[in-house]
């Protein structure tokens, strides 16, 4: 099967977006090197977790709000996209990132926090960032160190410039979807909807890439890369030969997904937004798997 339409990131296929908790620990204290705690929590209340980061994280990590920092504001999560370039320019100054850092992100909620994050200053422009394989519970299980130290930050300086091609607006999708390979990361609850619901199901053509099934449920660490390459051969027809536009909620779990492809090489994009915002107008159809 032919890879020519593939885009591969960086033009490289060795570049993981994940880094285990030993090559994390390795690093710490390195110059350059910004870890950033994203715990929260998603729900009929989303939350970030700044009580439990004070209460322990990993040492020389700073807190991101994943609710204030490169996001729209005064607009409810599940309907927030990308902020605007003032704001993630403001993020980038707040947060202390420079051209030259390495940025490291976890969470303890699938790495779907974090994986907005990665996608979000990725789009933004910056690359050398990478998302904690298992995030802070399997950090705690593994023995390594926890601070309660809080680290102070310097006024960052990395100037933002929109990467485009990572992110597929409604009017992108519209247009792009039916010539994509779509994928819902959402649980199969999210993506098959619910009967009494009309308004739930997934979008027509959409295919299910749930995120707990790329995760290993015992210890939370994403699948072997042979272990998604077979999955994704068994249940995603012609992902090796389309574009793909990763989708799911609010634009959290599909980002679990797109890391997924990019632990193979593959850069995927982001239908920011979602679901959340397909189904604003009645006249969009949506399917149930039921």
């Amino acid at each position: 099967m032919s890879n020519e339409n593939l885009n591969i990131i960086n033009g490289e296929t060795n570049f993981s977006p994940l880094i285990t908790a030993k090559e994390l620990n390795n690093i710490i204290g390195e110059p350059n090197v910004k870890i950033f705690d994203v715990r929260g929590i998603w729900g009929t209340e989303p939350t970030s977790l700044y009580p439990e980061y004070e209460d322990g994280h990993i040492p020389t990590a700073k807190f991101i709000d994943w609710r204030k920092e490169f996001i729209e504001k005064d607009i409810v999560p599940n309907l927030a996209q990308i902020s605007s370039l003032r704001e993630a320019k403001q993020s980038f100054i707040d947060l202390g990132i420079n051209k030259e850092d390495k940025v490291i992100l976890y969470d303890n909620y699938h790495h779907m926090f974090a994986g907005r994050i990665w996608w979000a200053i990725r789009y933004w422009g910056f690359d050398n960032v990478q998302v904690l394989n298992g995030g802070f519970n399997y950090w705690k299980k593994q023995g390594f160190s926890v601070s309660k130290k809080i680290t102070k930050i310097a006024k960052g300086s990395f100037e933002p410039k929109p990467q485009y091609h990572l992110r597929k607006s409604l009017e992108d999708f519209i247009a792009e979807k039916d010539n994509s390979c779509v994928l819902d990361g959402r649980g199969k609850a999210g993506y098959n909807g619910k009967p009494e619901d009309p308004r739930t199901g997934h979008i027509p053509g959409a295919i299910s890439a749930a995120y707990n099934s790329l995760l290993d449920k015992n210890t939370g660490l994403f699948l072997e890369t042979p272990e998604i390459t077979e999955l994704f051969n068994r249940t995603i027809p012609y992902w090796r030969t389309k574009k793909i536009i990763c989708s799911c909620g609010s634009g959290y779990s599909g980002t679990i997904a797109m890391l997924a492809l990019a632990s193979l090489g593959i850069e995927s994009s982001l239908f920011d937004g979602s679901f959340s915002v397909w189904k604003l107008d009645p006249a969009r159809p949506i399917v149930k798997s039921l």
